[in-house]
């Protein structure tokens, strides 16, 4: 009796109590690819999907600075002093 009452709890235990992450996922990627973006490619939808559900996160960054690191890193300037 008492080793299946504790299976029972057991098992009710490890059952998420609810698989809100995957629908906010879900929801997102259906707000994110509508008829407009079906020619966009599955790499940058995965990117948009990503950060709209990390929106949080993504709100911290400073794309001021992202843009300039971007911009030294890959800045080619011939020197004019030869």
């Amino acid at each position: 009796m008492f080793i299946a009452l504790y299976l029972l709890t057991t098992f009710f235990l490890c059952i998420p109590a609810t698989v809100a992450s995957a629908e906010r996922s879900f929801r997102k990627l259906k707000l994110i690819k509508n008829y407009l973006r079906n020619t966009m490619t599955q790499h940058r939808l995965v990117d948009l999907v990503r950060l709209n559900i990390e929106c949080k996160l993504a709100r911290k960054i400073n794309f001021d600075d992202v843009v300039k690191t971007f911009a030294a890193k890959k800045a080619h300037k011939p020197s004019l002093n030869k």
